[in-house]
């Protein structure tokens, strides 16, 4: 299916508003293996609305329309789907009666201005909005289905998961265009995975994507109804090449997946340098200790790792750099880094995930220290 995504909205266009809504729409339809092919952004405007409705219609199967279906003057998008695909604005007394009924039961009068909510294209049928005042809508156009959604985020995406996907599911049946397979890579960065990656084209049907979320490059394996065979060894392309530098793949974050490889043992972490963003990857493991320390010295992480069994120590910053040190088997083993990076919000998560490395490294069975091309290091071994 090709899919486009319309937002609307003077606030999203003007950047007043970040539009969310979209970004998390793309991403659960490529979950799904559906890739949107197109987003556009359209103010306030009846005219701007119509055109991009009538051309967004002419090329997609489906297009996912978010905003303007409130109360107010500068909610138009019903009106010119009603003009764009000459379906008339028609007054649907169902849709009215729950208006009604919804404020009647909190004990207070419906305002006049929202029985415009219930005028709708003439023939479209009503997608349900339980927890709002904006119903959502269906326009067929052609070969065309129109989906028009509140752009409330939390009606919004009750209704995209309860009426949409499966609607969605149904029109393409058993077929999906698109396979989605995601692998983290730490301590490289992403030119250089590029200079890696890039220079023999990939497979007909399959693409690599590239996403920096700091301090990880997550590499998006796509394939457009490519076959398992292509599939299979791309992927085994891509894992022979970023091997040194994977941290973790499918949909759970990296950070999750090495706390589930502790089996239930205690952690215990003490942090300087970090600032707290070692807390902040572990956060909501069970057995977790946590000290914070605005004075440790890098000479005092040589400390007792007492009931914990493992720990982790990132140190203050010194002339050599941080000291990050893995405590475990009464064995200490640690390496002094140094972080060129001018953001020092960056700097610290890069930090924090540095000594969980060495704690995923660890609990594989593998050295320890990473060979990394993103930190300048010295190894120390207590």
């Amino acid at each position: 299916m090709r899919i486009e995504i319309i937002s609307t909205g003077d606030e999203i266009v003007t950047g007043l508003v970040v539009d969310t809504n979209a970004a998390w729409l793309s991403a659960l339809l490529l979950e799904q293996g559906w890739q949107v092919r197109r987003r556009l952004t359209v103010g306030d405007n009846l005219a701007d609305l119509k055109t991009v409705l009538q051309e967004s219609a002419s090329r997609a199967e489906v297009v996912l329309v978010c905003g303007g279906l409130g109360p107010t003057a500068d909610d138009l998008t019903a009106q010119a789907a009603a003009e764009a695909f000459e379906q008339p604005l028609t007054l649907f007394p169902e849709w009215l009666a729950t208006i009604t009924a919804r404020y009647a039961s909190r004990g207070r009068p419906m305002a006049q201005s929202n029985a415009k909510q219930a005028w709708l294209p003439q023939g479209c049928e009503i997608l349900d909005n339980p927890v709002g005042t904006a119903c959502g809508f269906v326009v067929q156009s052609g070969q065309s289905q129109l989906f028009f959604t509140p752009g409330v985020p939390f009606e919004f995406k009750q209704m995209v998961r309860e009426q949409i996907l499966p609607r969605l599911k149904q029109l393409a049946g058993a077929q999906t265009d698109t396979e989605l397979r995601r692998f983290y890579t730490f301590g490289v960065s992403e030119s250089a995975l590029s200079d890696l990656l890039d220079a023999a084209p990939w497979p007909t049907g399959i693409e690599l994507g590239y996403r920096s979320s700091m301090p990880l490059i997550e590499l998006k394996l796509i394939g457009h109804g490519a076959s398992a065979a292509d599939m299979e060894s791309a992927e085994s392309r891509l894992l022979n090449t970023i091997r040194p530098w994977l941290v973790g793949s499918g949909d759970t974050e990296p950070a999750q997946q090495i706390l589930a490889q502790l089996q239930g043992r205690p952690l215990a972490l003490l942090e300087g340098e970090s600032g707290g963003a070692l807390l902040a990857l572990c956060h909501g493991y069970p057995l977790l200790e946590a000290r914070f320390s605005a004075h440790l010295a890098d000479e005092l992480a040589q400390l007792p790792t007492a009931d914990a069994g493992l720990q982790l120590t990132i140190g203050r910053e010194g002339s050599e750099g941080v000291l990050l040190q893995l405590s475990a088997d009464d064995k200490q083993i640690g390496q002094t880094v140094k972080i060129s990076h001018p953001d020092p919000e960056s700097r610290r998560k890069i930090l924090a995930f540095a000594a969980l490395d060495m704690l995923r490294r660890h609990l594989l069975g593998e050295p320890v220290l990473g060979d990394y091309l993103t930190l300048a290091r010295t190894e120390q071994r207590g």
